[in-house]
């Protein structure tokens, strides 16, 4: 007979109350050693509230006990995953494949960080074997309608689309999903209507909330070709996506070089700017919109907390930096343009950081923007020469472009 703290436990567990169920199953655990159900579930709970260590050390222990156990392999690549660790997680997922071939979702989330490595062909391969296994599986459902949108096979993609919501018409995520979809097919119309679908089925729907953000802000012409932009370099591998940039600043180079040739220098300007706009838009736009959002009655609300600071943080250094060219031209003080120069240059680290999807990476964006502003506000003290801070100052934003790049 299961005990009653394990059936509370269970109870809480499916009811999303993971705090409350983790007292009950820890009582269960307690009046058996060897509760093995109490245990997992115990596990599961940790891993929903972001405690991974204990999460992991209640697997470990699992493990000792049942070595060959296929889900517990599963439960420590998802947090594999989730630490940013993908090739461990993706060891653990084919560890978890072959104790138990039979599980569809174990190949939708091999599916899943194959597409993370970018390998499209090779993750469908592996979600197709999910549906054989079981055709309607909305884990491998959905992984297979973005991969196929990834590949650009958009009738395939919309045909996946149909049968998910044929088969899930009250699953929030895959609402969410098909939203995700018709956003990356250029479709903000139906897009805006799955994500309300989504959060009408589940108002804490965080998958939707952001793509709701992202499908409002794609109104805006300009953010809706940076988004056709992002979707499509997130296709491309790394080595891709740096060939890419090296390509265009040496197109970029070449580009002056032969308007210096021709006499034709007066689109030397021109071509300056819409090179820096093109480069720098990326670093920006998504900090821009967030902005934008915060001033909006309802697109506020779509906000996370990352993202509304980064919003603040992109409107304060925005309007420091006007309030100093203002100060520059009113009292024709030097110190000021510097330190307005300072502040626009501020833009490309500081309010991304917090857009991040590591705590590492976000620690260094924080970082280096924080060091920018020292540098241009107080590094007066140390030299009068105002320019050559200015120079260390756009050294650092230029320095930081390929520097961000490289750690991502």
């Amino acid at each position: 007979m299961e005990s009653k703290n394990h059936l509370r436990g269970v109870q809480l567990f499916e009811l999303g109350r993971f705090q409350e169920a983790i007292t009950y199953l820890s009582e269960a655990v307690s009046e058996s050693a060897y509760n093995y159900p109490s245990k997992y579930y115990l596990a599961l709970c940790f891993f929903n509230i972001n405690n991974y260590e204990r999460a992991t050390q209640i697997i470990d222990e699992l493990l000792q006990e049942t070595p060959n156990e296929g889900n517990l392999f599963f439960l420590k690549g998802q947090i594999a995953s989730r630490l940013g660790k993908l090739q461990d997680a993706i060891d653990l997922a084919d560890k978890s494949i072959e104790l138990d071939p039979y599980q569809a979702v174990y190949f939708g989330f091999k599916g899943a960080l194959l597409m993370d490595k970018k390998k499209f062909e090779e993750a469908l391969h592996f979600v197709n074997e999910g549906l054989q296994l079981d055709p309607k599986n909305s884990t491998c459902l959905n992984m297979r309608a973005r991969l196929l949108t990834r590949l650009n096979r958009k009738e395939e993609a919309n045909q996946t689309v149909e049968h998910i919501l044929y088969d899930n018409p009250e699953d929030d995520y895959a609402h969410a999903n098909v939203g995700w979809v018709s956003l990356e097919n250029g479709d903000t119309k139906k897009a805006l209507h799955h994500f309300k679908q989504a959060l009408q089925l589940n108002p804490n729907a965080q998958y939707a909330r952001e793509g709701m953000a992202t499908a409002i802000k794609s109104k805006n012409l300009l953010y809706k070709w940076y988004l056709k932009y992002a979707f499509w370099i997130s296709k491309q591998s790394s080595r891709n996506q740096w060939v890419f940039i090296i390509g265009l600043y040496i197109t970029y180079r070449l580009g002056i070089k032969v308007l210096e040739a021709s006499d034709l220098t007066f689109l030397i300007i021109p071509l300056v700017i819409l090179y820096l706009i093109f480069v720098l838009g990326g670093w920006i736009m998504e900090a821009l919109s967030n902005t934008i959002l915060l001033g909006d009655s309802y697109g506020k609300y779509l906000l996370t907390e990352n993202q509304k600071y980064s919003g603040y943080a992109f409107g304060g250094l925005t309007l420091a930096g006007i309030l100093a060219v203002i100060a520059f031209l009113t009292f024709n003080n030097p110190m000021y343009k510097l330190w307005g120069f300072t502040c626009f240059c501020t833009i490309l680290p500081l309010p991304g950081s917090f857009l991040r999807s590591s705590k590492k990476t976000r620690m260094i964006g924080l970082c280096y923007g924080i060091a920018m502003l020292c540098v241009g506000f107080f590094g007066i003290l140390f030299t009068p020469d105002i320019m050559l801070v200015g120079g260390i100052v756009l050294g650092m934003m230029v320095l930081y472009t390929w520097l961000f790049n490289f750690i991502s």
